[in-house]
């Protein structure tokens, strides 16, 4: 695939670097210079994690216009900017519409992690359970059978308890969560995320508002890990779920329930599942990871502040923005 966009006839006037390790990628960026007017990336949500942070590695520098024409083993955000072909396409039909002045753009603010004083930006921040799991796949050798292994053991673990020894990778996120100023009255997590794209794997878009120029999406539900994988497909889908509290007065719910089918009302979301746009997110806690972007990072302190990052401009070949879905609720 890496062939099919090198050899093409759109390469030909393009600079082309090719790294051997992700740990070349700080060496081609240095050697951009400032000319550069387009930076494409092969590779999946990674690679761009890392090329980012080390365009952002000085505050001053200009960061060129972006275009994600995946290639990786997960292209989340190349997908989310309609880059849905195999990557030799995506990138001829990027620079033909670049040569010809009719390339668009998406111009997207990046969540900024900080600890003490080292900040990382990418597109989704994650922390919790979902990042110990991640954590058991890239120990060892990584595969498509391992991948599928502790996939099997994490949706088994989480609805029986088997097996055992997986239990401490299901244990919920033990942290005090500020949002916006406001401390939350939860402590136990099955799932934490801010993110800016609204699409956190491919087909999983669980946010249920768009948010503001000046705010990313935030989602937390406190609740047990297998609450959590019982809900889970419903979540993914920008489902609410339904306070369950509110089905031990049976009148009242289902009055509820036909003015929300009548469109009248909405059925009372679950307290316990936080889903808006936030602006300010701090975590106390003593998780050894998070994750950026599918990266796993290990954590330096107690604190994480999540805030609003630089922007940055990303070809995209969609040629309509999505708009946001219609809440709905969920069963409890």
């Amino acid at each position: 695939m890496l062939a099919d966009v090198l050899d093409s006839e759109e390469a030909k006037g393009a600079h082309r670097i090719v790294t051997d390790d992700i740990d070349d990628v700080r060496e081609a960026i240095a050697g951009l210079g400032k000319r550069v007017q387009l930076l494409c990336i092969y590779g999946g949500d990674g690679t761009i994690y890392h090329v980012i942070n080390e365009l952002l590695r000085v505050p001053s520098a200009t960061v060129p216009r972006l275009a994600f024409i995946g290639g990786g083993t997960m292209n989340v955000t190349a997908s989310w900017c309609g880059m849905g072909r195999a990557p030799g396409e995506n990138f001829r039909q990027v620079m033909r519409a670049h040569r010809a002045d009719r390339l668009l753009w998406r111009e997207v603010p990046l969540v900024a992690v900080t600890q003490r004083a080292e900040t990382r930006y990418g597109f989704t921040f994650g922390a919790g359970p979902l990042v110990r799991i991640l954590e058991q796949y890239e120990l060892g050798k990584k595969s498509h059978a391992k991948a599928l292994e502790i996939a099997a053991k994490s949706i088994l673990g989480a609805l029986s308890g088997i097996p055992r020894d997986f239990q401490a990778v299901l244990k919920e996120l033990a942290a005090q969560i500020t949002v916006d100023g406001a401390r939350l009255p939860h402590d136990r997590w099955a799932a934490v995320f801010a993110n800016v794209t609204g699409a956190i794997n491919p087909f999983i878009e669980p946010f249920t508002a768009e948010r503001t120029r000046d705010s990313f999406h935030f989602l937390a539900y406190a609740v047990s890990s297998r609450e959590f994988a019982m809900m889970a497909p419903l979540l993914a889908r920008g489902l609410l779920p339904i306070d369950s509290k509110a089905l031990l007065h049976p009148i009242s719910a289902w009055r509820k329930a036909l003015m929300a089918i009548s469109g009248k009302a909405a059925l009372p979301a679950d307290p316990r599942y936080i889903n808006h746009p936030a602006r300010e997110l701090s975590l106390e806690t003593s998780e050894n990871h998070f994750t950026i972007d599918g990266e796993l990072i290990p954590s330096i302190d107690r604190r994480i502040d999540v805030r609003l990052g630089p922007a940055v401009h990303l070809a995209t070949l969609r040629t309509r923005v999505p708009r946001a879905k219609p809440v709905s609720a969920a069963p409890a």
